[in-house]
């Protein structure tokens, strides 16, 4: 119980001094809004421990992950190969499989600084990579 009340306590914190705000927050979980491009695109973070997941999900997400197009996979995992902090990942969410961008971070190296780096850098890793998706099905179109 301790432990969750500590994580709101401290993403408050982290929120705050770094001059962004949350969406929401309880115990468990806190959600960020970034307005992109004329939408908005949420971050969550999450505690597991002493560990806490920062991941955006993307427009891509399908009933089954057989229907994701063998070269999305193997860019994503192009993409992976060069970053040494975040990565992409497949997740199951609201029944689908969705493509998101997770960045794990031990939460004693979380400075305000750090806090906004990683929050930022998650959602532009999939605006980025939406928008080269828009961008190959409106030429495909």
């Amino acid at each position: 119980m301790f432990a969750n009340n500590s994580f709101e306590k401290r993403v408050k914190e982290l929120a705050n001094r770094s001059g962004l705000k949350l969406a929401e927050v309880s115990a468990s979980r806190a959600k960020l809004l970034f307005t992109i491009g004329g939408h908005t695109q949420p971050l969550w973070i999450l505690p597991y421990g002493t560990v806490w997941e920062f991941s955006c999900p993307s427009i891509v997400a399908v009933e089954n992950t057989a229907e994701l197009p063998q070269p999305l996979l193997v860019s994503v995992l192009q993409i992976n190969a060069t970053n040494k902090r975040g990565f992409w990942c497949l997740e199951k969410l609201g029944g689908k499989e969705v493509l998101e961008y997770m960045h794990n971070v031990p939460e004693s190296l979380l400075t305000p600084d750090e806090f906004e780096r990683i929050c930022r850098s998650t959602v532009s890793e999939v605006e980025a990579f939406e928008q080269a998706c828009l961008s190959l099905v409106r030429q495909l179109a």
